[in-house]
C-alpha cells in the first residue's frame, strides 16, 4: 500500500503543467500520466471537442491533394492518431496499394480509433513518439497532430519523426499555438503550447525545414486561430 509521502509525491499531470517541472520529471512517470489522461474522459471527449472546434468538419481542408496530398506515398504514418480523426482520411487520400500506419501512446485512443475506422486497412498499434519501433526513412509522409504539446521534450520527438521520414519525406504537424484559445485547450487538456517563432527552431533543430503554412480556412488566418498547421520537410542529403 502506497505511504503518505508517495501520495504526496504523485502529481497530476494538470499540476505538473502548473508548477512548470514537466521537464524535470521522471519520464515514465510523465508518459504513465499522459496515458491516464486519454485513455480517461478526456480522451472520450475530443470526439466532441473536434466538432466545436470545427477540426473534424475542417480535417479535409488540409489533407487533400492541393494541401497536405499523400498521393504516391507507399509508406504512411499517423504518429499519435488519437481517435483516427486524420487516420480516416490518409486511409482515403492514399493510393491503394500504400501502407497506413497509425500509433498511439494510449489504449483508449486506439480503441476509438478501431471504432471510428471500421476498416482493418490501417494497421495500429500502441508507440511511444519518443521512441518509435521503425528504421530509419520509412515513411515517405507523417501527420502528427496534437501530440507534440504532451512531449516534455519537443525536440527529442521532433528528431524521432524526422529519423522514420525519408530525405525529401513530408510531415504535417499541428500543434497548440500560445493564443488566447490555445490557452483555453491548455487548460483543458493540461498541454503546453508553442510560438511560431519558438517552433521554427526546434524544426531546424531537428533537420526538418519549415516548408509552408496551412490554415483551416481564409477566416482562420485572418484571426491567426486554429492552432499552428504547418507541412515540414525532411532535407535531401
Amino acid at each position: 500500500m502506497p505511504t503518505t509521502k508517495s501520495r504526496r509525491d504523485r502529481f497530476s499531470l494538470s499540476e505538473l503543467l502548473a508548477s512548470k517541472k514537466i521537464e524535470s520529471r521522471d519520464p515514465e512517470q510523465y508518459r504513465e500520466l499522459v496515458k491516464e489522461h486519454y485513455n480517461g474522459p478526456a480522451g472520450w471527449f475530443t470526439l466532441i471537442t473536434g466538432m466545436m472546434t470545427g477540426h473534424e468538419l475542417l480535417a479535409r481542408r488540409v489533407i487533400n491533394p492541393r494541401a497536405f496530398d499523400v498521393r504516391g506515398c507507399k509508406m504512411i504514418l499517423d504518429a499519435g492518431c488519437g481517435n483516427g480523426r486524420y487516420l480516416r482520411l490518409l486511409q482515403k487520400q492514399s493510393d491503394p496499394d500504400a501502407i497506413v500506419v497509425g500509433c498511439d501512446f494510449s489504449s483508449g485512443m486506439l480503441r476509438r480509433a478501431r471504432m471510428r475506422l471500421r476498416s482493418h486497412r490501417a494497421h495500429l498499434l500502441t508507440a511511444d513518439l519518443n521512441r518509435l519501433p521503425y528504421a530509419d526513412a520509412t515513411f515517405d509522409a507523417v501527420v502528427c497532430g496534437w501530440v507534440l504539446e504532451h512531449l516534455q521534450d519537443p525536440l527529442v520527438g521532433l528528431s524521432e519523426l524526422a529519423r522514420v521520414t525519408r530525405p525529401g519525406g513530408r510531415l504535417l504537424l499541428l500543434t497548440t499555438e500560445h493564443s488566447i484559445l490555445g490557452a483555453m485547450c491548455s487548460w483543458f487538456y493540461h498541454n503546453r503550447m508553442s510560438k511560431r517563432s519558438e517552433l521554427r527552431d526546434v524544426v531546424r533543430q531537428a533537420g526538418l525545414e519549415w516548408y509552408r503554412e496551412r490554415w483551416w480556412t481564409h477566416l482562420h488566418k485572418l484571426l491567426r486561430a486554429g492552432g499552428i498547421v504547418v507541412e515540414l520537410r525532411r532535407a535531401q542529403r
